[in-house]
């Protein structure tokens, strides 16, 4: 171990503060925010409010450090103003003689072990009795300081990237919707079953590719949809897909951001679970390359809305039926016109998979360093305190 460097326990650097047991009766739409595992990790996500009188070590206050040990192991700085802790989250205060900054870096290289350490096992959360235990290295005050520095300039980069990509996607779908609007004086409104069918081929044998259900969450359609399936897997109730057939799934809200159509762009077969739907286009009227993004449009999922108030089923309902979509309305452009507004669509989205790429490395790199100066492994010279300055 190097010099001034200490061995130590997250028992040692901090303090963990659970969250208050909130009860159904406690919730409404009055008072402060109560966050959850889910608010923690999106902002977007909706939040009950309460009244409720709860205790001061349970009231959230920008800056302070939030630690999700249930079910997702997760560590965040919080910065969205005051706000009271559900149970299930930690709120984590460092001990005297610890800089502020490095805790949430140690949680975070410890969470990389803690996980490793489960792989396996169906360990879904883990109790302060393994937590607190767990060693880890804690170097000087002063080298604290620097490798907190070093890592938000990282952190700075990674949220850069981020921010374009929210932007690129923003432009992709105000883009798409102009382009679908700018062509109504020749296009046809048509029912997506005028214009597809549905794939219901279920002969799996030999196939070796199942498709992801994380694939679903991405932006670009591509080839990597498709992973080599777990020889485990019973595959009776999967559907094939084939070249150029579409993916979508069935299970996903109305009410939640558009849905994301997935195309077998490669040259094999693939298959999917029964939560999904295989489309196949018809090109004499369609091509698979435009119904993807007929399928992500406006026009199409306001018309699926309006199937499901017609229907008598809740608004915002999951596991849509079938022939929800298939009366559900599409724009069909002239062919030419569709290859037109694929081709443009395409390159934004060529622009995102770049700025995927880069933010993947980014992550790496924030992942390898972040191994090597908690390990210790690498020392920041005393020198690159110039660059701290006084703060």
């Amino acid at each position: 171990m190097r010099d001034g460097w200490t061995e130590t326990t997250l028992d040692g650097i901090a303090e963990y503060i659970n969250g208050y047991p909130f009860k159904p009766s406690d919730l409404g739409e009055l008072g402060l925010p109560v966050i959850r595992i889910k608010q923690l990790l999106d902002p977007n996500e909706p939040v009950d409010r309460t009244e409720t009188d709860t205790p001061d070590r349970c009231l959230l206050r920008d800056g302070d450090i939030v630690f999700s040990w249930s079910g997702t192991l997760a560590v965040r700085v919080w910065n969205r103003g005051p706000a009271k802790l559900n149970q299930h989250l930690f709120r984590v205060v460092e001990k005297r003689g610890v800089y502020k900054g490095i805790i949430p870096l140690v949680l975070d290289h410890a969470i990389q072990e803690l996980k490793e350490k489960s792989h396996g096992t169906t360990m879904k959360h883990i109790t302060k009795q393994s937590l607190l235990p767990h060693k880890v290295l804690l170097p000087p005050l002063p080298e604290q300081r620097r490798i907190v520095d070093l890592i938000s300039s990282v952190d700075s980069y990674i949220e850069a990237l981020q921010r374009q990509l929210e932007s690129s996607k923003r432009s992709r779908s105000a883009l798409l919707h102009a382009l679908l609007a700018a062509n109504s004086e020749t296009s046809q409104i048509r029912n997506l079953g005028e214009v597809a069918r549905r794939s219901t081929s279920k002969n799996a044998e030999g196939l070796d590719l199942v498709f992801t259900v994380s694939a679903l969450r991405g932006l670009i359609r591509q080839e990597d949809y498709f992973t080599k399936r777990v020889a485990s897997k019973n595959l009776t109730n999967y559907y094939v897909v084939q070249p150029g057939e579409l993916v979508y799934n069935k299970s996903y809200s109305v009410d939640a951001p558009l849905g994301v159509v997935a195309r077998n762009t490669g040259t094999h077969p693939g298959l999917v679970s029964p939560l999904y739907i295989v489309f196949h286009a018809d090109e004499t009227q369609i091509s698979a390359s435009f119904l993807g993004l007929a399928l992500e449009s406006n026009i199409f999922w306001q018309s699926l809305r309006v199937n499901l108030k017609e229907g008598g089923r809740a608004h915002g309902a999951l596991n849509l039926k079938i022939q929800d979509f298939f009366d559900a309305k599409v724009v069909v452009p002239p062919l030419s016109e569709q290859d037109r507004v694929v081709d443009l669509i395409t390159q934004f989205d060529l622009k995102a998979k770049a700025l995927l790429n880069s933010l993947g490395q980014g992550i790496q790199l924030r992942h390898a360093l972040l191994s090597e100066l908690l390990g210790g492994q690498h020392e920041i010279p005393e020198s690159y305190d110039k660059v701290l300055g006084p703060a």
